[in-house]
């Protein structure tokens, strides 16, 4: 009696079919011209959605304060002014002291400031590809398909995603200039790597604290002497950032007791009250929002960064005053406290994959079952987590609900010149000038003494739910005792204008 051998998947033609077809395109992107092309085709993709996404909330006024404080910033620099933002009382360079935003504000004068800063962020964070690819390629030899996995991993991060609709940051700028940097360092070209860390450093003066690490990530790797001078480099920036430019220490508010009222009310206090209270250091580092923080970071990479711990040391001393600061979230977290995270735990991802991986002659490879797992696992943290999920249903974003367009009406029938406290969303149409206030909604009682009743306008929307009904009558009662007349109306949005200002 015959039997007719069984037909499985592991010897079926079409499996065949399937691995040859893929042979063949591996074979093809691994030569020289794909190899250069690829990374800079992802990051113009990666470019082309977060700064759409980013312009696009920007168009349906869903940027506020902090966007429009960066923006009366750059235009008073611009317009050779001192930069004192009246926004958040304070000179633009004070604190974070992110000298970047000089050039910036240069560029500024001619080309729309609030499209530039998104533009440039959402640019600096899909650079970070282009790196990347080159380690993965280049130092560690990694296959191609490999390196694309790592590439649309990076793309993935929901921090990143979070960080670039999280209005503006400077640091954002930072990200591939730390990834540069280890590229450079990989290569020992000490001049590149040199200019990268100034530029990292311009963007925020308490990136120190990384460089640090960075520092001590080059001394475990052997390279000892520009370990030394590199972590004395960013410690001697750290310590001018915390004694002399006072910077806020992983993204709280110039204030210390804002961010650090538990340890002390300035650098030395803060750190002796964390030395000489160990315990509450602890609890609070383990806090519950900061271990989810944690596996939102390293799971989209399915805790492959783990197996290369001297990758953690560049976000060491930065990430522990970012999870010890007691620092309000923002509507999708602070994103801003992880650019090291976003830059080192990729390049910890791969150096991970190439010890798993198997050499060839040229390549080392990774089995294909592993890099579908971190696809996978990058995708599904991506829509659980990102700002950009599906879920959020971005291709909504950029609508203007007739509401906008009143309150965009009513922003265009004031002048330059008119100092003006206005409702949070309007404050990026009106950065460019000298004196602007956020217009304090939810107050249960205003008073004449409030700095908004000393503006020549006011802009509000009688619409907006959180006015009380104390907190209205006594502004109806106080803009009449000033002076103020309804210049226009707009639906819900008024224009008040003070008489004197005519």
């Amino acid at each position: 009696m015959t039997t007719t051998p069984t037909t499985t998947w592991a010897n079926s033609d079409l499996r065949r079919k399937i691995n040859h077809f893929v042979l063949r395109w591996q074979a093809r992107l691994e030569g020289n011209g794909p190899d250069r092309a690829i990374p800079w085709i992802l990051a113009g993709l990666l470019f082309l959605g977060l700064g759409g996404l980013s312009l696009a909330r920007y168009r349906s006024l869903d940027l506020g304060e902090q966007f429009a404080a960066w923006m009366q910033g750059i235009w008073l620099v611009g317009e050779g002014k001192e930069p004192f933002v009246t926004l958040t009382q304070r000179d633009l360079f004070d604190g974070q002291l992110s000298l970047i935003m000089w050039p910036i504000a240069q560029i500024a004068t001619i080309v729309p400031a609030g499209p530039l800063l998104l533009i440039l962020q959402s640019l600096a964070l899909a650079l970070g590809v282009v790196p990347l690819w080159r380690i993965a390629r280049g130092v560690l030899e990694l296959g191609v398909e490999t390196a694309l996995v790592l590439g649309l991993a990076y793309g993935f991060q929901p921090q990143l995603h979070n960080l670039n609709l999280s209005e503006f940051h400077p640091e954002a700028l930072a990200v591939p200039a730390f990834l540069w940097a280890y590229l450079f360092s990989q290569h020992r070209q000490w001049i590149r790597f040199g200019f990268a860390i100034a530029f990292a450093l311009s963007t925020r003066s308490d990136l120190g604290l990384v460089v640090i690490g960075v520092g001590a990530l080059l001394a475990v790797e052997g390279r000892t002497r520009a370990g030394r001078v590199t972590a004395a480099l960013g410690a001697i920036w750290a310590a001018l950032a915390l004694g002399v430019f006072r910077s806020d220490l992983a993204g709280g508010e110039f204030v210390y007791g804002d961010a650090f009222v538990a340890y002390g009310n300035g650098p030395v206090s803060i750190l002796w009250g964390m030395v000489t209270n160990p315990i509450q250091v602890l609890g609070d580092f383990f806090a519950e929002e900061n271990y989810r923080k944690l596996v939102l970071l390293f799971a989209p990479w399915l805790f492959l960064p783990v197996l290369r711990l001297r990758f953690q040391l560049p976000l060491v001393i930065f990430g522990t005053f970012g999870f010890l600061a007691a620092i309000p979230p923002g509507e999708f977290g602070n994103p801003q406290q992880d650019v090291a995270a976003l830059a080192f735990l990729p390049i910890a991802a791969a150096f991970a994959l190439r010890a798993i991986g198997r050499r060839s002659v040229r390549r080392v490879f990774v089995n294909g079952r592993l890099l579908g797992g971190v696809l996978f696992a990058s995708m599904a943290f991506f829509l659980f987590a990102s700002g950009s999920s599906l879920y959020n249903e971005p291709w909504t974003w950029g609508i203007r609900s007739s509401n906008d367009l009143d309150v965009i009406a009513a922003v265009e029938t004031i002048q330059p010149e008119d100092s003006v406290a206005a409702l949070e969303r309007a404050l990026p149409l009106l950065a460019e000038r000298d004196l602007l206030i956020r217009f304090p909604e939810g107050l249960e009682i205003y008073k004449p003494a409030e700095p908004l009743f000393g503006a020549d306008v006011i802009l509000i929307d009688e619409s907006d739910d959180a006015w009380t009904t104390l907190g209205r009558v006594t502004f109806d009662q106080v803009i009449e005792a000033k002076g103020y007349r309804v210049q226009n109306r707009f639906g819900s949005v008024l224009v008040y204008r003070a008489e004197t200002a005519e």
